[in-house]
């Protein structure tokens, strides 16, 4: 029997992948099929990886992070990495579509009756700047909110027997998860202008986590696991959004310029 030697490491290979490096073994000459399903490959995984982590964490979120945290690594995307992936290809489609931050979101506001600062204001000229700024920071604003919410689920289940870093692991992906909402809801923009789908994200968000909850702590009774998932997303974004004007606060008060231009008296 001819034994065949990994092309990438030089070990002995058995079976279509190696063992110790991944490598394939039956790698064809480069042609724009081999290439289409070689990236296909990458894409979603030699398993189907990609398409079962977006089933999966559509229909039972907490059964994903419970494989996961039970330290099956193989079947699902990690929580960090698909949370990260989701916010990469978010700002992507946004600069793709050359769509600012801040028209976006104050097209949302619009959408949902909420007040917004007169045009042309010092004020809108603030808002701009701290648009920018979450835009250029976007992975980190977004990243924010993780704790918060780890910090709530600790708290609430306590009983089950995870650590804070395990309580993170559903957070991270019904948050990376529901950016698909996001990245819908910027094509609808480009096209009506409207970002009417944006105002479903929170209500949505809020109905995984208790779903979530329900799979992931199944020690509760269902109804009372589904209640406090749902009051971990209320609490921490409540936290999170408390913890960032907090922020904005001392950054103006320390900053005369910007304190200046939120001036009630230069905003008529």
């Amino acid at each position: 029997m001819e034994v065949i030697k990994c092309i990438n490491c030089g070990e002995t290979v058995e079976n279509n992948f190696c063992s110790h490096c991944g490598q394939r073994t039956n790698v064809k000459r480069i042609t724009f099929r081999e290439g289409w399903n070689d990236f296909w490959a990458r894409i979603y995984g030699f398993d189907g990886m990609f398409p079962r982590t977006l089933r999966d964490l559509t229909l039972r979120p907490g059964k994903v992070a419970e494989l996961f945290i039970e330290g099956n690594r193989a079947r699902y995307y990690g929580p960090v990495g698909y949370f990260f992936l989701m916010v990469t290809l978010f700002l992507l489609v946004m600069s793709v579509l050359d769509i600012p931050l801040f028209e976006y979101t104050k097209s949302l506001t619009q959408s949902m009756s909420i007040p917004t600062v007169k045009e042309n204001s010092e004020a809108e000229k603030f808002m701009k700047i701290w648009s920018n700024l979450i835009n250029d920071n976007m992975k980190t604003f977004s990243f924010m909110v993780i704790p918060f919410f780890a910090l709530l689920s600790k708290w609430l289940f306590g009983k089950s027997g995870l650590n804070y870093l395990e309580h993170s692991v559903m957070p991270f992906y019904i948050q990376g998860h529901v950016y698909w909402v996001s990245i819908v809801s910027l094509f609808i923009f480009k096209f009506t202008g409207s970002a009417f789908l944006m105002s479903l994200e929170n209500p949505l968000t809020l109905v995984l986590f208790g779903i979530g909850a329900i799979q992931l702590f199944n020690y509760q009774k269902p109804y009372k696991a589904f209640i406090r998932g749902t009051l971990v997303f209320i609490l921490g974004f409540i936290m999170y959004i408390t913890a960032l004007i907090a922020f904005v606060t001392i950054f103006v008060i320390l900053n005369p310029t910007y304190l200046e231009m939120i001036r009630p008296s230069n905003n008529k």
